[in-house]
């Protein structure tokens, strides 16, 4: 095994902490390489993830985010056909992947996603509130964790009363996924299984509850697709969930490494301030070097060369959108936060082509919201002396675990 495959771990917090030194090795010495911890194909070239997205065909995403395999038999017999395993939009190909897409873009494009600028302000002014009863706080853990968390639950149209125990339920979903792997006890799994099951049970319910009595929310939206795009109750039922974890852990992960940049060099905060509309600019910049979504996986639906290299029908392959998108050969200081260069490549932290997340003009707008309230509310913000940050091991995402501030 090369140290390039060894090193590149995302279980493993150094690695995901500082990866540029081993993903820049990987690009110039091998781009597209085996890893024995995702039985993958990692590629890391900017030309080559841009060019697999662009063959959705070739490079299928059926049940990529499934963690079937993952699971003991008695888990997956309790599940049974309840709960979905094809990981929503991420996990379905054309052309059902359109039929359901088209299902909640009336709710996420940029026009409806606007409207929800004043509830996005209110819940910063909240959440804020709060964390400013003292001098210094957890930027993470009291804000950009928790903002988007109730802000996509709102759109959604979960109950209040009930946005932190799905958030537990999604916390449960990842323990399950490594708990056989790491031996934790059979009885230990069924307690978290059974919590799984029972929010897909609430989601269930609270599907029908809205066919019959429907309102301005996703699972609404969702119901409907019942009549509209012909949805079958399995397909109607994946869609929460996934929708529930992937409208807040991405985001907050944004929002944590942008203030971290901002905040780690105070002239750009300051610059930022003097400035406001350099905001958009300090978003992009973020979600190019620290994108939210460290990668994501594809399969191979025939033979092929990828960089070079033979893969073969069946075969996965992870495309490293954190790789991609700090590509020498795409971008000047790729691996430093700057905005002295025009980046002439769109970055992939949305991903491309089908696939692209539709949640993009919602995290796009909590970023530019969080930009303006804070500096308006903390001019004064600055890291806690001393703070390093650190990154958190998991397959795809990646997030800082805290990030002290005071003010």
């Amino acid at each position: 095994m090369s140290t390039i495959e060894t090193a590149f771990n995302p279980f493993d917090t150094t690695f995901m902490t500082i990866p540029g030194s081993v993903l820049a090795d990987a690009r110039s010495e091998s781009p597209v390489f085996f890893s024995p911890f995702f039985n993958a194909w990692v590629v890391t070239r900017y030309d080559d993830v841009a060019a697999i997205l662009r063959e959705p065909e070739r490079y299928i995403s059926k049940e990529v985010l499934s963690i079937v395999e993952l699971l003991s038999p008695e888990i997956i017999e309790l599940f049974g056909d309840e709960i979905p395993m094809e990981g929503t939009l991420t996990g379905v190909d054309e052309p059902d992947h359109a039929r359901l897409r088209k299902v909640l873009q009336p709710g996420l494009n940029p026009e409806a996603v606007a409207a929800y600028e004043p509830m996005i302000r209110a819940r910063c002014d909240i959440l804020l509130d709060d964390m400013m009863r003292s001098d210094q706080g957890d930027l993470v853990t009291q804000f950009a964790y928790p903002l988007p968390l109730h802000v996509i639950s709102e759109i959604i149209g979960m109950p209040r009363d009930l946005t932190m125990y799905l958030r537990q339920v999604v916390e449960d979903w990842a323990a399950l996924s490594t708990a056989q792997l790491f031996g934790v006890p059979l009885e230990d799994q069924f307690v978290l299984a059974n919590r799984i099951l029972d929010a897909h049970r609430l989601c269930a319910r609270l599907i029908e509850q809205r066919y019959k009595n429907p309102r301005g929310d996703l699972i609404s939206l969702v119901a409907k697709g019942r009549d509209t795009q012909d949805l079958s109750p399995r397909e109607m039922l994946s869609l929460v969930p996934g929708l529930f974890l992937a409208g807040h852990e991405p985001s907050a992960n944004i929002i944590t490494s942008m203030f971290w940049h901002l905040l780690s060099v105070p002239s750009r905060y300051d610059a930022l301030l003097a400035n406001p509309d350099l905001g958009p600019k300090f978003l992009e910049e973020t979600l190019r070097l620290e994108a939210p979504v460290f990668g994501m996986w594809r399969i191979a639906s025939e033979d092929s060369l990828v960089g070079g290299h033979s893969v073969s029908t069946g075969q996965r392959l992870f495309l490293t959108y954190l790789s991609a998108n700090r590509d020498t050969s795409h971008y000047s200081e790729a691996d430093e936060f700057t905005l002295a260069h025009e980046r002439s490549a769109p970055h992939l932290a949305f991903g491309r082509g089908i696939h692209s997340c539709i949640g993009a003009p919602l995290a796009r707008l909590e970023g530019k919201v969080v930009l303006d309230v804070i500096a308006e509310r903390l001019p004064n913000l600055r890291l806690i002396e001393g703070f390093s940050p650190t990154y958190q091991p998991h397959p795809f995402l990646r997030g800082m675990a805290s990030l002290p501030v005071t003010w």
